[in-house]
């Protein structure tokens, strides 16, 4: 390195020639700085500072959720923990009404003969399953039960006064996540014991419905193409879901965990999918799998994923 002048100068490495910079110069403008250390939260703010930590403590643990499964998953158990709701239920389908009449999803929480007594004598007077409910939550985003005004419907009125009210439940929340084109997420939490929802929950869903609404687009669109893959096999959604998180490489034990259900469930719904994907192993599965999914993605139909008469291998499925 030589200077010259004003001018530095730099051989070359490779060829001898020599680079010529200018020399750094001084900024033209400078801006003095005003800090005085983290904007103090407005009078009129709706979330204190512990708020936004729950807030991002939920979006955190959700994501980065390579799958539908794993976003629920994530979702419900971090609600647990940063709300303290001691029911939950992530349900999700191509609307807000599909997703709380029949969507797919899951639950935590809930005794067996709570979900009994409500299938068997209540599901038709919920006040959520009404159009009343899908409309304030697609202009709410979040409406608790005392919203909805059960006491204006006698058959509503007796689902709280005689169902909930014995099983301790005193309020309901539930949550909108628009997933645009690809439907909706519906996220449903009890509380027992305290009187309402507070209002900052309320406030944090809100923003949480909001921040999570590109996340549940992306992940339900991936799950449209896997279903109209799943559809091409004659799978069951169950099947399907199965064969997708075994074709990512998980274990038997990490779909039943995933899933919600025994291994022994795992194990038959994937011997199913594999005679029905015509494959001999976890990794034909994946192969096979992973062509459908992409030519479903493009409109096509893959060459030779026609189910064929390969028998299952009795090892692969098994573990």
């Amino acid at each position: 390195m030589e200077r010259i002048g004003l001018v530095r100068t730099r051989a070359a490495s490779y060829n001898g020639t020599v680079e010529r910079y200018p020399p750094p110069r001084a900024a033209t403008l400078a801006v003095a700085s005003r800090s005085s250390g983290p904007r103090p939260l407005p009078a009129g703010e709706p979330l204190p500072p512990e708020d936004y930590r729950r807030l991002f403590g939920v979006v955190e643990a959700v994501d980065r959720a390579p799958d539908l499964p794993t976003f629920r998953a994530e979702l419900l158990h971090a609600l647990e923990e940063w709300f303290g709701y001691p029911s939950v239920v992530v349900l999700h389908g191509p609307s807000i009404g599909a997703a709380l009449r029949g969507g797919h999803g899951i639950k935590s929480g809930y005794s067996r003969t709570f979900l009994d007594e409500y299938a068997r004598r209540w599901i038709a007077d919920d006040p959520f399953l009404s159009p009343h409910a899908w409309g304030l939550l697609t202009e709410r985003s979040v409406v608790t039960l005392r919203e909805l005004e059960p006491e204006r419907d006698p058959r509503q009125a007796a689902f709280v006064d005689e169902f909930l009210r014995p099983h301790g439940v005193r309020d309901k929340v539930g949550m909108m996540i628009d997933a645009g084109e690809e439907g909706a997420f519906y996220v449903g939490a009890l509380v027992r014991g305290a009187r309402r929802i507070p209002a900052r929950d309320i406030a944090v869903m809100r923003a949480l419905s909001r921040h999570l609404a590109p996340l549940a687009r992306q992940l339900l669109a991936r799950d449209r193409l896997s279903a109209e893959a799943g559809r091409h096999l004659a799978l069951t959604p169950r099947e399907r879901e199965v064969a997708d998180l075994a074709a990512r490489g998980l274990t038997n034990q990490q779909i039943a965990a995933r899933l919600f259900v025994g291994v022994t469930t795992v194990k038959k719904h994937l011997g199913r999918a594999l005679a029905k994907t015509g494959s001999a192993t976890r990794t034909q599965l994946a192969v096979r799998w992973g062509a459908l999914a992409t030519a479903t993605a493009s409109g096509t139909t893959p060459v030779g994923e026609q189910p064929s008469a390969i028998s299952p291998g009795h090892g692969e499925h098994s573990k």
